[in-house]
């Protein structure tokens, strides 16, 4: 039997870590491998670039790695075997070719996300995931 890749939608929030948890129970069961991605929308690249500009895009993209390890740990600690990516784009968008690139076996997601300017999955991402992915998508509230 050939191995099954979840690709799981995290950004760090009580709902993506629930959505991880579910992933990682069933990816127990059917030796499935995570792959775990967080998604920066790149809100700064509009804004005429300074020193300033530039380094909070930085940061705000070392928030976004740390957020991915985090997962691929919590994977890793339960015996699954994940790992760790950083996109760029709309979250959706990008969590659905992700995941055709991987051809992966199932996305899930948390219904919610971080708020504000650190969001990941909003209700609407979700909601667009299930509408717009050809892969198998499991939101988990």
């Amino acid at each position: 039997m050939a191995e099954k890749k979840f690709v799981v939608a995290y950004d760090g929030s009580a709902h993506a870590k629930k959505a991880l948890e579910w992933a990682v129970d069933l990816a127990q069961k059917l030796s499935a491998e995570i792959f775990i991605v967080t998604v920066s929308e790149r809100t700064l690249h509009h804004l005429e670039e300074s020193y300033h500009l530039i380094e909070l895009e930085k940061q705000y993209h070392q928030k976004f790695v740390e957020e991915a390890e985090e997962g691929k740990t919590l994977c890793e600690k339960q015996g699954v075997v994940a790992h760790a990516d950083v996109l760029e784009g709309h979250p959706a968008d990008e969590v659905i070719k992700y995941a055709r690139k991987q051809k992966a076996d199932l996305i899930v997601s948390g219904t919610r996300g971080l708020g504000g300017f650190g969001q990941l999955l909003l209700g609407s991402v979700a909601h667009k995931l299930v509408t717009y992915s050809d892969t198998p998508v499991v939101i988990v509230k």
